[in-house]
């Protein structure tokens, strides 16, 4: 079974912090329709990366399969990537580098939270705070990921 974590993530100079405040979003008919709604406003506004691809071959080896961070729901703090800490492998960094700015987020959020207001026969209220989240996290001057964690 996989999960999916809605994750604030913070790229400062050389350091890139998932944050702690990680959402699991589940249960999975509310993750579908959360996805296909923002995906109906752009594709590219929540794009998938599976937990595992993070973390670089290289710092894999010298830390050791069973100590990797990557069981999400069992850590509460941030996971720092950068200098004197773990290393991002190159195909996270490429995926980073593709994240939608501070404005473009808050314009598709805005829409998203429309096209939510629009759709009053369904209890979205769920969908709506992870909506809320993504919101006070552009707020606070994060991006945002959604990390794929598989047993």
């Amino acid at each position: 079974m996989s999960i999916y974590w809605l994750t604030p993530v913070r790229i400062e100079g050389q350091k890139t912090i998932l944050g702690a405040g990680r959402i699991a979003l589940e249960p999975e008919d509310a993750r579908d329709r959360f996805l296909f709604l923002l995906k109906a406003v752009n594709p590219g506004m929540l794009l998938l990366f599976k937990s595992h691809m993070l973390l670089s071959e290289e710092a894999e080896a010298a830390c050791g399969v069973d100590e990797l961070p990557f069981e999400l729901d069992y850590i509460e703090e941030p996971i720092i990537f950068g200098q004197d800490a773990l290393e991002l492998s190159h195909c996270a960094e490429a995926y980073l580098g593709r994240l939608p700015n501070r404005k473009e987020m808050t314009e598709w959020l805005d829409i998203a939270r429309l096209n939510i207001a629009v759709i009053p026969e369904l209890d979205l209220a769920l969908e709506d705070s992870w909506l809320k989240a993504m919101q006070d996290w552009v707020e606070q001057g994060n991006q945002m990921i959604l990390l794929r964690e598989d047993d």
